[in-house]
């Protein structure tokens, strides 16, 4: 079940003795010649790829110094993006942001001596940078949640799932930064310092796995319409920098990434519930309701959702993209166990429903998961529906039985 694109096991061995050697400080230039003119870049890269997520060979710094020596040697990049020139592409927008957070954590690592002997502008500085690294939130959301679902596709589980636990370390990391830097007049400074140190290690480590395993990973990967609908559903989650405008490619006709999966196809009369209605109404019913409904079938495939607001207004954001991932897929790792085991109590009949709610913001939600059974009692999935239950906590009065006047 879980893959990582093949590669023979002797471009593996061979690229596994070259780091071998480089790290040992051996010269490999004449192996690193002999290397890129029998091996193409994208076998060279899914060869680290293995090396690090399966074999856990290495660490990130010597994978990236590796791979630094190679194009310097043989004058040919592992991880230059060729796909397209335009800023505004998804791709190169991820390597622009991979380039402000390097960029902000030098500057950060700068200024600690000043901010340890509390120099005023200093702090300032310190403060609004760490504030400015909250850009990592939707950089993860839209890798986890937009670009994973089409990685997945190709049968890549393993670096997905690796990398999102990653990102959850990072998340973590950040929030204990914050939350010290927020009081940092009243934190011993050696606290701030094991926060920022902790945050810096695993987000460096992560920039790297992005820029020299991941990168080469999509451009290789992706297709034109895959990444037309990546830019369209990128907004929901938005950005840690500046993007003017959504990509678009006029030769690129944007459609659904699989039809099977969309529910706006045709008007067929069918029977639902005591009459019948077309797959429009049937659509336009579900889009009204006031609840965000998700459904997984009995197989543990993510099909459907609502559009009952634009995706960065949802409670839970969903995009098409997702459509067709499976739900375990659809989870950071730290939750996946829970959900699995919601799944299994509902499906085998323990629980009838579970329920949760939390604060948001200024919202109240609401959570339901309830599995579903056909007339002969047969498991056909499982269904979700989150509800802002805020408004019924704020209503005026105790009874309201009349339509509003005008």
């Amino acid at each position: 079940m879980f893959n990582i694109s093949s590669v023979s096991n002797e471009v593996k061995e061979e690229v596994k003795g070259l780091i071998d050697q480089h790290i040992h400080q051996e010269d490999i230039t004449d192996m690193l010649i002999e290397l890129s003119q029998n091996e193409s870049s994208s076998k060279i890269t899914e060869a680290l790829r293995q090396l690090y997520f399966i074999e856990k060979f290495t660490s990130m710094y010597e994978i990236e110094r590796f791979v630094a020596t190679y194009e310097k040697v043989t004058k040919q990049s592992l991880t230059e993006i060729t796909l397209s020139n335009d800023k505004t592409h998804p791709l190169n927008i991820f390597q622009q942001e991979i380039n402000v957070f390097k960029s902000l954590l030098q500057e950060t690592s700068a200024l600690l001596d000043q901010v340890k002997v509390n120099e005023t502008e200093a702090v300032e500085l310190f403060k609004g940078k760490v504030q400015t690294l909250s850009g990592l939130i939707p950089h993860f959301n839209r890798k986890e949640k937009i670009i994973f679902p089409v990685i997945e596709r190709r049968g890549e589980y393993i670096l997905p799932r690796k990398m999102w636990a990653d990102d959850d370390v990072i998340r973590f990391a950040l929030n204990k930064l914050q939350k010290r830097v927020a009081k940092l007049e009243e934190v011993e400074w050696r606290h701030i310092q094991n926060a920022y140190t902790e945050l810096e290690s695993s987000l460096t480590d992560m920039l790297r796995q992005e820029e020299v395993l991941f990168i080469p990973l999509m451009q290789e990967d992706i297709s034109a319409v895959e990444w037309q609908q990546i830019a369209q559903e990128s907004s929901a989650f938005g950005y840690a920098i500046e993007v003017p405008e959504i990509w678009h490619d006029s030769e690129i006709e944007l459609t659904s990434i699989d039809a099977k999966y969309d529910a706006k196809q045709g008007q067929q009369n069918l029977c639902f519930g005591g009459g019948f209605l077309t797959t429009k109404e049937a659509d336009l019913i579900l889009n009204n309701l006031p609840v965000e409904i998700t459904f997984v079938d009995k197989n543990g495939t993510f099909k459907y959702f609502n559009d009952l607001v634009e995706a960065s207004d949802m409670m839970f954001i969903r995009t098409p993209i997702s459509i067709g991932r499976n739900v375990a897929n659809c989870h950071p790792p730290k939750s996946l166990s829970k959900v699995m085991q919601i799944i299994r109590d509902l499906k085998t009949k323990q629980k009838k429903s579970e329920s949760m709610w939390f604060k948001k913001g200024n919202q109240f939600i609401h959570v339901t998961y309830k599995a579903l059974f056909d007339e002969k009692d047969e498991y056909i999935g499982i269904l979700e529906y989150v509800q802002d239950i805020q408004p019924f906590f704020e209503l005026p009065q105790k009874f309201k039985r009349d339509a509003t006047k005008q």
